[in-house]
């Protein structure tokens, strides 16, 4: 895998996605992509947790919050009320 690459694994209600994008991708993109593949809802607002810690804002780039390699990843979905 080339250093400027970041795979991430995203757990999400319909199971896991798997992609590989440029380290400087942003989270929206890596949410977008996963939501698109995997076929969920888009009602609900979507973020990506890594280790318990929301990666936030979403215009942020993947590097920027110190990714690198293979992450694990996990897609939650938040503020649609309960």
């Amino acid at each position: 895998m080339p250093v400027d690459e970041i795979v991430v694994e995203v757990g999400t209600p319909k199971g896991l996605f798997t992609g590989t994008f440029p380290k400087t991708a942003k989270v929206e993109n890596v949410i977008a992509a996963a939501v698109d593949s995997l076929g969920l809802e888009r009602a609900d607002t979507l973020e990506l947790v890594h280790d318990g810690q929301p990666l936030a804002p979403v215009q942020r780039t993947l590097i920027s919050f110190g990714l690198a390699g293979t992450v694990q990843l996990e897609l939650v979905a938040t503020g649609s009320g309960v």
